[in-house]
């Protein structure tokens, strides 16, 4: 009877751990993708989405040629409210939010120009608009953040037609080729030697 009362007592407890390590993860997942952040290079546009269904669509600039923001989807590695970049002069990048370990963030951008891609990769926001995504991603606990997208797609085509038919020039005018001429020969210069 007691060894009976024991293994139910004991199966009992292995139900309530199995059931918390099950609960435990869905509650940490939802909480850190709750908030979904799409950012399309290609129209410059950056849609933030809380759970609640807030939603706004913002201008931004992302990566200018040759500093390409990358694509794909990433998830928040830190968040500084106050950040100062140690690569540009201590450029003030406030309410930054890393998602590359390339040092990389989504943040607010005192610099005109939204709109089109200008940053070396990070994606820059006006300042109150970084400040409502930085306090969105804080209250909901992370973000999913899926780029898309090349850079602006002015800038493409352009890119594109250069690659296809090579620059047209116009010839330039050939200038004459100088001659020589030997110098007449002047009597004074019998007396002249090299050593």
């Amino acid at each position: 009877m007691v060894r009976s009362g024991m293994v139910s007592v004991r199966r009992l407890f292995a139900a309530v751990v199995a059931a918390l390590f099950m609960v435990i993860p869905l509650a940490a997942g939802p909480a850190g993708a709750a908030m979904r952040i799409r950012i399309d290079l290609s129209a410059q546009r950056l849609e933030a989405v809380t759970p609640q269904g807030e939603a706004v669509s913002w201008k931004i600039s992302s990566g200018r040629r040759g500093y390409e923001t990358p694509t794909g989807t990433f998830s928040v590695m830190r968040m500084e409210a106050d950040h100062y970049s140690d690569e540009y002069d201590q450029a003030p990048m406030p309410y930054a939010i890393f998602f590359s370990p390339r040092g990389l963030a989504i943040h607010g951008s005192y610099e005109r120009g939204l709109g089109s891609p200008r940053s070396h990769g990070c994606v820059r926001l006006a300042v109150p608009n970084a400040r409502q995504l930085f306090q969105w991603v804080e209250k909901h606990g992370g973000a999913t953040i899926e780029i898309s997208g090349r850079g602006s797609p002015r800038a493409s085509r352009r890119q594109e037609a250069e690659v296809e038919r090579p620059l047209e020039r116009a010839p330039l005018p050939r200038r004459p080729r100088p001659t020589y001429e030997q110098p007449a020969y002047d009597p004074s210069m019998e007396s002249f030697s090299l050593f």
